[in-house]
């Protein structure tokens, strides 16, 4: 059943939320990224030493507090983008505020995000809901 405008709560434009494009996985991306990103040590070295060290191992154990209720899903997969703004439009939510990093920058778990803004843009469009760069450098 396809959802009508009308079926959601106005958006409300003065709530900005971040969303994040980051994620990826092996089958969208060819690999994990930001899922597996290094287990973070504790500022105590004698500390960290009764912990494990590493990376985190997806699919069962991902670098979040939380498991995503779309399990560790790709930002390139259409079908999340989708989920993701009927989401966040069914919340009221009315601004989404992508971090940007310039052409041929990225973070160090993640990768250039360029060719994905037009359909973060598109899906967005799509609900209603404005977009906003919090641009990185």
């Amino acid at each position: 059943m396809e959802n009508k405008m009308q079926d959601f709560p106005e958006p409300n434009y003065n709530v900005h939320v971040f969303y994040y494009v980051w994620y990826g996985n092996p089958q969208f991306n060819g690999k994990y990224f930001h899922w597996d990103h290094s287990l973070l040590p504790h500022w105590d070295p004698k500390v960290a030493s009764g912990y494990p060290s590493g990376r985190h191992q997806p699919p069962d154990d991902i670098g979040a507090n939380f498991y995503p209720a779309l399990g560790p899903y790709s930002s390139r997969d259409p079908l999340v983008l989708e989920e993701h703004m009927r989401q966040l439009r069914t919340a009221a939510v009315g601004v989404l505020a992508v971090s940007w990093y310039p052409r041929s920058m990225n973070d160090d778990n993640g990768e250039e995000i360029d060719n994905l803004l037009p359909l973060v843009l598109d899906a967005a469009d799509k609900y209603q809901l404005k977009v906003e760069y919090f641009i990185q450098k």
